[in-house]
């Protein structure tokens, strides 16, 4: 279709032969083309030379009408618009009005305001002066109140502390990010360079130093468990705070959370074992801090596949989760 137009513009500028068409358009196959052109109605061979018909003529008039409807339709656009933005500014014009009326009475409003303050100023001097001579007992008061507070917030951490040993669930009490669980764990591993080298360093420290406290009852209540601080102060603890010590202070040397847990299970039938299971880069083991084993007594893979074991509560600092 294009290149029928081109032939079409060129023929009405000036008839021409197939030879001096051919020359214009080497590259189109012609002789094709004017055939086409021809059936169409389009251009009229008379004696050799190639002319455009009426009908060719109008073909190309046709695209200057697009082009002027392309043009007009624009032009339409424009004054719609021009229409639309004149109502808009009139309907703005009138906003302004309203706002200016609006700030008017905000200002009236605003004077008014002004003038009674300057009232209430003059009222506020004539206590204020009253108040003066009473200074010297308000801040007498005050602070005998934020003593009292002080004493009161100290009173409610101790009341928190204890009842958190009777109330919190035992992940709780894995405080890792204790500042003196850290000093005392940064000096049990001193010098040593590997994880492992600090795992085994805190299992014989947990083992050999802290001492089996047998005594079941502890400050008016059942003993339960312990903070780890405390029981390194102490520097003994019930059957579980040596197991609760050994996993705070195991995570606090840079073991994750998921390769450390204190464990509550049935084995063969007894409801009362506890453990800690550890990772140390290569294999798991079953930890036992007291006297007679060692940190490699318990392979975890050999525990459980001598033993019938049921896995009732685990929990770490991450959480405390119920079963496996």
């Amino acid at each position: 279709m294009g290149l029928e137009k081109e032939i079409l513009q060129t023929l009405r500028t000036q008839s021409q032969t197939f030879d001096q068409l051919q020359t214009t358009f080497p590259q189109a196959n012609l002789s094709r083309i004017l055939i086409d052109m021809e059936e169409k109605g389009l251009v009229i061979n008379r004696q050799g030379t190639w002319i455009i018909s009426a009908q060719g003529k109008n073909r190309i008039s046709g695209g200057k009408k697009i082009l002027y409807v392309a043009l007009l339709i624009p032009a339409i656009i424009f004054f719609l618009l021009a229409g639309t933005f004149y109502m808009g500014y009139s309907h703005a014009v009138e906003e302004n009005t309203q706002l200016l009326h609006e700030k008017t009475l905000k200002e009236d409003a605003l004077q008014d305001a002004e003038m009674q303050k300057t009232q209430m100023q003059e009222e506020y001097n004539t206590v204020f002066s009253q108040l003066e001579s009473a200074q010297d007992e308000t801040t007498r008061l005050t602070g005998v109140y934020e003593e009292k507070s002080d004493s009161l917030d100290s009173l409610r951490q101790t009341l928190d502390y204890y009842v958190c040993l009777e109330t919190c669930t035992p992940d709780t009490f894995v405080t890792v990010d204790n500042t003196y669980v850290q000093r005392r764990v940064n000096e049990i591993t001193a010098g040593l360079t590997t994880l492992q080298e600090k795992q085994r360093a805190i299992y014989e420290f947990v083992r050999d130093d802290i001492a089996d406290d047998e005594y079941h009852f502890r400050t008016g209540r059942l003993d339960l468990f312990e903070y780890p601080e405390e029981i390194l102060k102490r520097g003994k603890g019930h059957f579980e705070d040596k197991f609760l010590l050994l996993l705070t202070m195991l995570r606090t040397a840079g073991t994750s959370a998921q390769h450390v847990k204190f464990i509550a299970a049935e084995v063969d039938g007894n409801d009362g074992w506890i453990w800690v299971e550890l990772y140390d880069g290569t294999d798991w083991w079953i930890l036992d801090p007291f006297e007679g084993y060692t940190f490699t007594s318990n392979s975890y893979d050999e525990f459980y596949a001598a033993h019938d074991v049921t896995i009732l509560w685990w929990f770490n600092d991450a959480g405390l989760h119920r079963g496996r």
